[in-house]
C-alpha cells in the first residue's frame, strides 16, 4: 500500500484540537498566522485577498472560540498578547506540517514518491518482475517498491488483508472480494543443464521420466500439489527423487548439471544456463493472473506497474525454447 506521509499524526492532532474541541475554522487559524507573519491588518488582508474588516472578523471569531484576546490593536500597532504568542508558537509548526502533509499526499497521488507494496509468486518475481520494474522507473523514478515474493496463497492473503496493493498469483478458485485479470496459461516444462542427455530432445512425455531421478519442490508447494493431482488423474506415476524448498536452490542444482526438474515455463525466463523441454501426456499448466481488491482503486504507480507486468507476462514466449 502507498503509506501516508510521516506527519499524518500531526495533521490528525491539528484537526482534532482545532475542529473537534473548539469552533475554530482552519481559515481563521491560517489568517491568524498570516497576520503575525505580515505584521499588520492591511498587508495581511491584501495577501489573503480579504478586506481588512473580513480579516478582523476572522480574528475576533478565533478569539471568541478560544476565550481570550490574541492581539492588542491600536491605530498604528499590532501586538500579540501572551495568549496569542503561545498560540502562534504552537500553531505555526502544525500548519506547516499540515501543508507538508497535503503537498506530500498530492505528490504521491501524481506518482512522484511514496512506497508501493506488491505481492508476487516467487517464480514470476525471479524471472519477469525486474524488467517490469525497470520500465516503471522510467515514469516514476522516486516510487519505492516493496516486493513480497511468496506462495500463491500468501500473495492472495496479502491482497485481501490490504498488505499489498495488488498481487500476481496462480488462479485457483474465485474469491468474491478480489478482481482478477487472467494473463496466460503457464505450462510446466522439463528443465536440465544443456549438457544433460535430455537437453537435445524437442519434446518429452511424463512416461519418459519413469525411473529417472527428477528433482522436485517439496509437497507443500502449490506447483507440486497441482502436478501430483494431474498425474494421479492421468494414472502416471510421479517421478520425484530429491526435494528442495526454494526455486533458487532448484535452479542452482540444474545449472550445476546432472539433475532434471519440472518447473513452470515462466520461472525459467531468466535462467539462461538451463535447457527447457516441453512436457506432454498430460500437458499441465497453471493460470497466472493479476489480483486486487474489488473495493480498492489502484494508485497511479500501481496501475502503471500492473500494466507493465501484464505486458511482460503476456509477451513471454508461449513455448519454452531449447537453450
Amino acid at each position: 500500500m502507498m503509506p501516508a506521509p510521516d506527519n499524518e499524526i500531526q495533521c490528525k492532532l491539528l484537526r482534532y484540537y482545532c475542529f473537534m474541541r473548539t469552533n475554530c475554522d482552519l481559515p481563521d487559524l491560517q489568517a491568524f498566522c498570516a497576520l503575525v507573519r505580515c505584521g499588520g491588518f492591511n498587508k495581511t488582508a491584501d495577501t489573503l485577498a480579504l478586506s481588512p474588516s473580513a480579516l478582523s472578523r476572522r480574528i475576533s471569531k478565533l478569539e471568541e472560540a478560544l476565550g481570550g484576546r490574541l492581539i492588542e490593536r491600536t491605530t498604528r500597532t499590532m501586538v500579540l498578547t501572551p495568549l496569542g504568542q503561545t498560540l502562534h508558537e504552537r500553531l505555526a509548526p502544525l500548519l506547516d506540517s499540515l501543508d507538508d502533509c497535503l503537498a506530500g499526499t498530492a505528490r504521491m497521488a501524481r506518482g512522484e514518491g511514496g512506497q508501493l507494496t506488491v505481492a508476487c509468486i516467487t517464480t514470476v518475481a525471479y524471472s519477469l518482475f525486474p524488467a517490469a520494474l525497470s520500465r516503471l522507473r522510467q515514469r516514476h523514478p522516486d516510487v519505492r517498491v516493496d516486493l513480497r515474493d511468496d506462495t500463491g496463497a500468501r500473495v492472495r492473503d496479502a491482497v485481501l488483508r490490504r498488505e499489498a496493493e495488488f498481487g500476481i498469483t496462480v488462479m485457483w478458485e474465485d474469491e468474491p472480494e478480489l478482481a482478477s485479470q487472467l494473463l496466460r496459461d503457464d505450462p510446466y516444462v522439463l528443465a536440465c543443464a544443456p549438457s544433460h542427455p535430455m537437453a537435445s530432445r524437442g519434446q518429452a512425455a511424463w512416461a519418459d521420466l519413469a525411473g529417472q531421478r527428477v528433482l522436485a519442490l517439496r509437497r507443500s508447494s502449490a506447483n507440486r500439489q497441482q502436478i501430483d493431482a494431474a498425474l494421479a488423474v492421468a494414472g502416471v506415476p510421479v517421478p520425484w527423487f530429491d526435494e528442495v524448498e526454494h526455486l533458487s536452490s532448484m535452479i542452482g542444482f540444474l545449472e550445476h548439471g546432472g539433475w532434471m526438474a519440472v518447473l513452470p515455463h515462466l520461472a525459467l525466463a531468466a535462467a539462461t544456463r538451463v535447457a527447457t523441454i516441453p512436457l506432454s501426456g498430460p500437458t499441465i499448466a497453471r493460470r497466472i493472473c493479476l489480483i486486487r481488491r474489488r473495493d480498492a482503486t489502484l494508485s497511479r504507480p500501481a496501475q502503471a506497474l500492473w500494466d507493465e507486468l501484464a505486458r511482460s507476462i503476456a509477451a513471454a514466449p508461449a513455448e519454452p525454447p531449447l537453450r
